[in-house]
Order: C-alpha cells, then structure tokens, then sequence
C-alpha cells in the first residue's frame, strides 16, 4: 500500500471508529461488549433479609442465583414496583434514553412478570389464561397467543381449567401467560421450572432464550438450580443475604457451587 492511499485508509478508519464509538459500540479483549438496558438499587430490610443490591443488566437474559432467603424474589418484586417499603432505584435505557421506571406506576412498568408458583386463574380455560394480558388491554393477538401455546407445549389442553391440569401444566401456563404480554420491555420469572419436569425444562429453556432474543426483549430469572443456570449459558449473579457476591459467565460464577455438588453426590 503506498503513502498516500495509506494515508486515506488511516483517514476513513478513523470516521468509522468515531461512527462506531456514536452507535454505543465498546470493545473488551476484541470483542463488543453489550449495552446497559437497566439499572437497579434496591436497598433496605424486607422481612428477615436487608437488601444493599446496586446491578447494571446488559446480558440478554441474566440469573440471579442464591439460596432460600437471599433475597432473589424481593428483587424482581422491587422491580414490578410492588414493596413500596424499600428504597429503589430502577432505570431503563431505550435508544441511547434513560427513563426513570421506578416513577412508573406497575401497570405502565412494560415488565411482564411471572411469579414463583403457579398463578393462574382458576376459572379461565388454558387458552383464556394465556391471552389474559391482551384482552385486559382490549386488544387481540391472536399470533402472540399462538407463539406463546406453542413455546410452552400446551395446545394439547387449551380448553382445560387449571384444577384439570397437573402443576407443571399450570407452570408452563403462567410462563406462556408472561410470553404473550403486549408490549413488554423486561421479563421477570421467579422460579420458571418448579413442577417442570427437566425433559419439557431443557427443550423449553432453548426456545425461551431464541424468542426473546428475537424480540429484543431481555430475561431477568430467579435460581438456586445450577444446572439450569448452566444450560441458560446467561450472565449469573450470585445472591447472599441481600448482597451480590459475585456475577458473570455461570461457569465462572458457579464454579465452586458445582464441584460442591459433585462431592456430595459423590
């Protein structure tokens, strides 16, 4: 390459760094590293655990994982707005735009949120409890629905009530339910898998991860499983009394607690 044309190379590199630099893009170790989508601090005591709790979410989809009494519930709580008792912080970033949910009323939040257990209503059919989001709002997706029935395996017991359906039917009902929220713009599930059997788990979690990556909408789950924080392949952030210990790839993260394991089981 000549001087001159070298010259003009270095010249138009430098446009494309700045570009890139404007488009948000940062490099780590040569690989882009993702955008903050959201900002949480909670802190202050909800029952017998005081929360000091200060994250950036970037990861598509993250686990937070710990044991019983953590904290890990009281989080995504915090986030839907719904333990006014605790000092919060939330913020959400949307083209380069930070915006203050916490301000936000819980129906205006763009979270949908599946609770720990199955929460389903006990005199809607499958189908009834699925699209609940939509028809409360008076609109009609009926692919949404659709894309949700089928994620979670479930067009074999659309017309059922839920007392006709076993508890792990009633979890992949709760899950769909979430799925199918118009608009959403976070997905919070507390304990996904509990009834699940790990079969119907491993498929669904791929599919799970696939769609909401489609969608451009990110995951924040709750764990003390960690085979399933492995499979997820997520960013983990490891949760004890109320403050984060650790976070980054589950396989670092939940190094210690799997060799744990595997002593115990021998």
């Amino acid at each position: 390459m000549g001087r001159r044309a070298g010259r003009r190379w270095r010249w138009w590199r430098c446009r494309l760094w700045r570009c890139w630099c404007c488009m948000g893009g940062r490099r780590e170790g040569g690989k882009r590293l993702a955008e903050v989508h959201h900002e949480l601090r909670v802190a202050g005591q909800h029952g017998a655990v005081r929360l000091d709790v200060d994250l950036a979410f970037s990861a598509p989809w993250t686990v937070i994982f710990g044991p019983s009494g953590s904290g890990k519930s009281t989080l995504l709580r915090a986030m839907c707005g719904l333990l006014p008792g605790l000092e919060v912080r939330f913020r959400r970033r949307e083209s380069g735009v930070w915006s203050d949910v916490a301000a936000l009323p819980v129906h205006e939040r763009g979270i949908a949120y599946a609770a720990q257990g199955a929460a389903v209503f006990p005199h809607l059919s499958v189908q009834e409890n699925v699209g609940f989001a939509l028809r409360s709002r008076g609109l009609r997706d009926a692919v949404a629905v659709d894309e949700a029935v089928e994620l979670f395996v479930l067009g074999g017991v659309l017309e059922r009530r839920p007392r006709e359906l076993s508890g792990g039917e009633q979890q992949r009902v709760s899950l769909a339910r979430a799925f199918a929220v118009p608009g959403a713009k976070l997905i919070l599930l507390d304990e996904p898998f509990t009834g699940v059997d790990r079969r119907m788990r491993d498929g669904m979690l791929e599919r799970m991860r696939e769609r909401s990556e489609r969608l451009g909408v990110p995951v924040v789950s709750v764990t003390h499983d960690v085979e399933e924080a492995l499979r997820l392949e997520a960013e983990v952030v490891r949760l004890e009394a109320g403050r984060v210990m650790a976070r980054g790839a589950a396989r670092n993260v939940l190094y210690e607690e799997r060799e744990r394991m595997r002593e115990v089981i021998g």
